[in-house]
Formats: C-alpha cells, structure tokens, sequence
C-alpha cells in the first residue's frame, strides 16, 4: 500500500503518520478543508474521524450527505463524526493523557476490525465546546506525535486563529512537522519533537529565548500565507 494520502484538498498529497496543523477562520473556512478531506478518505474506503468543536455533529454529516451517501457509511461505522466534548471531556475535565489512552484504543479497535488500510482524521479546535487549558492542549499535541507512527493514519488539526491568542497558535505550530497553508503543504522548520519542546520547557529563561523563537516562527507563517518569501 502507498504512504501517499490525498487529502481533497488542491490535489495535496499527505504521507501516512503526517500531524498536520491549519488554521481558519470562521465555519465557512474550516470546511473549505474539513469536507473535501473526508470526502476524499470516503471515496477511498479509508476509516475518517472527525471531532468537531463548536457544530452539531448531523451538521457535518448533512453537508457530506449532499455529495455522497452519508447515512450509509455513518451506518457501516466508516465515518465518525464525534462532539468535542464527548471525546475530550469523558471524565468531566480536560486531559492529555486520557485523550492519548482514548485515541490509542480507538485506533487499536480500528485495526483490529480489519476493513481500512488507513485512518483519516480531523479535529477542530474553536475553544466553544471545550476550552482547554493550554498547557495541557500543548501536551497533548505534542505527544500525539509518539504514537502516530505506530498505525496507518493521518491527523489534520484545525484551529480557529480568532478564537485563540496569537502566541498560543504559535506555540501549537510548533507541535506539528506539517503545516497546511492556503492550498500548499509545508515541512514546519520550527516544529520541535516531543522531547525537545520537553527540554525547551525545562531549560526556560525567563521567556527571552521563547519570546525570540515565538517571533521568528509569527514572521516565518506570516511570509508563507502573505507570499513575502
């Protein structure tokens, strides 16, 4: 099977294990990503996971079901399409660790199932359902990227830039080796792997060299979406 994924997107092709950060703005936006993505892993016969924040889950369901037949593959289990807070918050409160324990499972039982070669997923982040502390958010992103080599999947993360602080979205670039910008797929110079955003939190200075580096990487997205490059 071919690592390539084509996410339905301007024809860009992902590779299996890709943690993928987007930004957006707004619902229009978002799904200007979010549904040609899962249409595509659909058509493919691919396992697609969608955890949306902020939007009824039969909304998303509806807007597939005017492209293709959406009732049948929610049926089938091919297409969840889960509430923030109901992947997020089991437990009543916001947790790395449990959400990691919870991805974990859920891709074990995909694969155990035996139907798809790959999984798709999506989540949105528009702090609405769940606003998450952002320490714990930062972990969580970063720590995904241990275990997503260890099934055949891609994770697309979309975050709305007006409902999060600048340096935070900065800082959650940081956590993703892929970055999605307008229609083009970037390699993200300024993402760190887990033990090194480990280490830069331990050795703070007093937030120059993190201020320093937050800069550097604003300007560096800054170029990429304005073409000043």
């Amino acid at each position: 099977m071919s690592n390539g994924i084509t996410l339905g997107v301007s024809g860009i092709e992902a590779e299996l294990g890709d943690h993928i950060c987007g930004l957006y703005r707004g619902e229009s936006q978002r799904d200007q990503v979010l549904i040609p993505f899962l249409e595509a892993g659909l058509t493919a016969g691919d396992k697609c996971i969608c955890v949306v924040d902020g939007t009824d889950p039969t909304k998303i369901v509806s807007t597939l079901g005017a492209r293709l037949d959406a009732s049948a593959v929610v049926h089938t289990k091919q297409l969840e399409v889960i509430r923030a807070s109901d992947m997020y918050l089991r437990s009543g409160g916001f947790s790395a660790d449990e959400v990691i324990g919870a991805w974990k499972a859920a891709m074990s039982d995909v694969m155990y199932d035996g139907r798809f070669d790959a999984v798709r997923a999506v989540e949105t982040w528009s702090r609405r359902d769940v606003v998450p502390d952002t320490q714990e958010l930062l972990v969580l992103e970063s720590e995904m990227n241990r275990y997503l080599q260890l099934f055949p999947q891609v994770v697309v993360c979309l975050y709305d830039i007006d409902r999060f602080g600048g340096g935070i979205i900065i800082n959650l670039l940081k956590t993703h080796p892929r970055v999605l910008v307008g229609e083009v797929l970037l390699e993200n110079p300024y993402y760190l792997t887990p033990d090194e955003l480990l280490t830069e939190a331990a050795q703070g200075d007093g937030g120059v060299t993190a201020n320093s580096e937050i800069e550097k990487a604003a300007q560096w997205y800054f170029d990429e979406t304005t073409g000043s490059t």
